[in-house]
């Protein structure tokens, strides 16, 4: 194949590629959602990402809604028109590179969004595209930390308004307002017009808005918000990996196999993300170690007396079970790590292996509580030796973390 013959390939590719357009469902009994980019209204640049990352959470939240398909599509800003028509038609051009079929049930989705102090406002507008009617209005408060576990509340809220599910129970603060199905564009008026000024009424006030909110977050205790953020990543820290299993029969001993395995333990990179966020969130007041091998996150504000007490305790403590077998099987065997607190192995078939290293650890003031994430993955090797006729009965290796001060009750 020639040079030439090749380029031209390439430049084919390419031009498929810009080109790219979405394929409309066959059957009208669908129904088509779009979603605009989000308006960012924070006072800064933090968290940019969210104009187009909020859409993709919809986008991907309803791909799986028999009947119903969900795009999204440019912000056309000045392009919008006072006639509706004249919107579907510039969407379904971006979309489908078509011209508007009205026999299908066509929905707008626009959004916007306030990040500030780790807070994030969340508003969204779902309307009707074939009359531009407004059937619905969101606004939800939540922790920015909270985001990727609750981004389904956006999707379910939309699917409830199509009448498609039940209305939700929204956890937080959350306004839903429904329009009248009677009700009728206003006459000579454009769109985008209409569209702003469901967001005016909230905008007038803005910089008071703002003001009010980061006083509010000034005054919250910030121990309490570190105990929440303990709370929530401290008991389901770690993650593990089984690897390089490898089994050795014994010449001295013809009747038994000597079984070893690795099991690589690391902190679940959520814990990370949310201690690196809540660290940020509190600027200048964020320490590092050199004698820890990885990162130190500290910062100050009233801790209670009772958190102080159980952070100093340490039965937030997690260490893994590993077993070989299931756990039906008499004989199966448990390794297991209990120091510096050691237990009496409950049978023969228990090995105390008493050295896991906490990869996640807490120590607190008076006023300060610093949190220490080492992000290096620890590997811990396993043997043992094993009948030969038993090799088949223990061959299902799992791990699995409990509370140190629970693990006698859970062997």
């Amino acid at each position: 194949m020639n040079k030439k013959l090749v380029l031209i390939i390439i430049i084919a590719f390419m031009s498929s590629g810009l080109h790219a357009q979405e394929v409309l469902p066959h059957s009208t009994q669908n129904i088509l959602v779009f979603v605009e980019p989000f308006e960012n209204y924070s006072p800064g640049a933090e968290q940019a990402w969210l104009k187009q990352g909020l859409p993709g959470f919809i986008k991907s939240g309803l791909a799986d809604t028999d009947h119903l398909h969900a795009y999204t599509i440019p912000d056309f800003q000045n392009d919008l028109v006072d006639r509706p028509h004249k919107l579907q038609d510039l969407i379904w051009k971006s979309v489908f590179q078509k011209r508007v079929d009205s026999r299908y049930e066509t929905y707008l989705v626009l959004g916007s969004y306030t990040y500030l102090e780790g807070s994030l406002t969340l508003r969204m507008d779902l309307l009707s595209l074939r009359d531009t009617r407004v059937l619905a209005s969101f606004e939800n408060e939540i922790p920015y930390t909270k985001l990727l576990t609750r981004k389904g509340e956006l999707n379910d809220w939309i699917l409830a308004n199509l009448k498609l599910i039940d209305s939700p129970e929204l956890t937080g603060k959350s306004k839903t307002k429904m329009t009248g199905r009677d009700a009728t564009p206003l006459p000579g008026i454009a769109l985008r017009d209409q569209l702003t000024s469901l967001f005016d009424t909230k905008k007038k006030n803005e910089s008071e808005d703002l003001q009010r909110k980061y006083e509010h977050q000034s005054r919250m205790k910030l121990g309490a918000q570190l105990e929440a953020l303990w709370h929530d990543i401290a008991y389901d820290p770690y993650l593990a990996n089984i690897h390089d299993i490898h089994t050795l029969r014994l010449q001295a001993e013809p009747d038994s196999v000597l079984v070893t395995f690795k099991v690589g333990y690391r902190i679940n990179p959520r814990i990370l993300d949310e201690i690196e966020h809540f660290s940020k969130t509190r600027a200048g007041l964020v320490g590092k170690t050199e004698s820890f091998e990885g990162h130190a996150f500290m910062d100050l504000g009233y801790i209670d007396a009772d958190f102080t007490r159980e952070i100093a305790g340490g039965d937030w403590r997690i260490v893994p079970i590993i077993t070989m077998g299931p756990a039906k099987l008499r004989n199966r065997r448990v390794f297991y790590h209990s120091f510096p607190r050691p237990i009496e192995p409950p049978g023969e078939y228990y090995y105390n292996q008493g050295k896991f290293k906490q990869l996640l650890l807490a120590i607190p003031g008076v006023d300060a509580l610093r949190i220490f994430a080492q992000e290096v993955q620890q590997v811990y090797e396993y043997s043992i030796v094993v009948g030969y006729d038993e090799i088949g009965n223990l061959d299902k290796i799992q791990v699995k973390f409990v509370a140190e001060q629970d693990l006698a009750n859970k062997l």
